[in-house]
């Protein structure tokens, strides 16, 4: 016997098995997410460029704030008034009083070891025609 080939007419082929339109069902799915994640790749895209730019907007501004504040703070140094040459002897007059109310008045309040427990200074008693007095420095 012998056996001859099968052909199949074009017209009468036979009907797609369920395994081919699983797959085809499937490959219609992953086109569908691929499509998808296109999108959200380029919405990330897009959100990314903005947050980008909003930083170096941001960064701008921090850095203007930055240089007005450091002029106005030399600006404030140049108009605070120079402290007075007098004030330095006001202010050393009043601690010659505090130290000799402190050392002469009170029995040597502030005075240890020849020196100003206050000031760290060394305090020097004169004799004077009213007894002990600190000598200013």
């Amino acid at each position: 016997m012998q056996t001859h080939p099968v052909r199949i007419h074009p017209l009468k082929a036979k009907p797609p098995s369920d395994v081919a339109c699983e797959y085809t069902a499937l490959v219609r799915m992953l086109a569908g997410a691929q499509s998808r994640v296109t999108t959200l790749v380029c919405d990330h895209q897009q959100q990314i460029q903005a947050l980008q730019a909003q930083i170096m907007r941001l960064r701008a501004r921090v850095v203007v704030q930055a240089t007005l504040l450091a002029w106005l703070r030399d600006s404030l140094v140049q108009l605070e008034p120079e402290p007075p040459e007098d004030l330095t002897a006001h202010a050393a007059a009043a601690d010659w009083v505090i130290c000799q109310t402190g050392c002469v008045s009170h029995g040597g309040y502030w005075r240890e070891d020849d020196g100003c427990r206050r000031t760290g200074k060394g305090c020097v008693l004169v004799e004077g025609s009213e007894g002990l007095v600190i000598q200013p420095p």
